[in-house]
């Protein structure tokens, strides 16, 4: 079978981190983030800052995401916690289309592998940043972080590994790749 005959379920997938990969660390988009995470915390759960930034680090660690501890024992609406932090970032003052990103992307052989994206974040970041970067047509879909969906899952729990896999049609190990930080 020639490569551009090979059906999507028996190319390589390579899933592609979004945040500080797909853009620079330097965008600091991690840190704009994480103050509003911990305004969040302070606001909502009516903690000092103090309180609000070991919080956020004991759930970060334990369940990959802020929001995996606020939905547990919290009883926070995740998509409420999405309007105030992930889609309040000002994302448009933070990164910026990248040429040699485009370029990279494009190089890439298609008929040999899937793009894929995979994310902590909810969908709504995922296609704000990946529309901002210029990149949002040349990927084949994108596993992310369904905060409306119980069980909670997200990285680095293997469940979302999983479904990343099953949404990107892969089915063995061997045929992924992840490109992260």
């Amino acid at each position: 079978m020639a490569p551009e005959e090979y059906p999507a379920s028996q190319k390589k997938v390579f899933f592609f981190d979004i945040d500080n990969c797909l853009y620079p660390a330097s965008a600091k988009v991690h840190n704009r983030m994480a103050d509003l995470i911990h305004d969040y915390f302070e606001k909502h759960l009516g903690l000092s800052h103090e309180e609000a930034v070991k919080l956020h680090s004991r759930y970060y660690q334990t369940y990959g995401l802020a929001i995996g501890g606020l939905m547990r024992f919290h009883d926070v609406d995740p998509l409420h916690f999405n309007s105030e932090v992930d889609d309040a970032l000002p994302l448009e003052d933070l990164i910026q289309p990248r040429i040699d990103l485009i370029r990279l992307l494009q190089d890439i052989d298609r008929s040999k592998v899937r793009l894929w994206l995979f994310t902590n974040a909810y969908v709504n970041h995922a296609r704000r940043v990946v529309k901002i970067l210029g990149v949002d047509k040349m990927f084949d879909g994108v596993t992310y972080c369904d905060y409306t969906t119980l069980p909670f899952v997200s990285k680095p729990q293997e469940e979302m590994f999983a479904k990343a896999m099953m949404e990107a049609g892969a089915h063995n190990m061997e045929d992924c790749y992840f490109v992260g930080k």
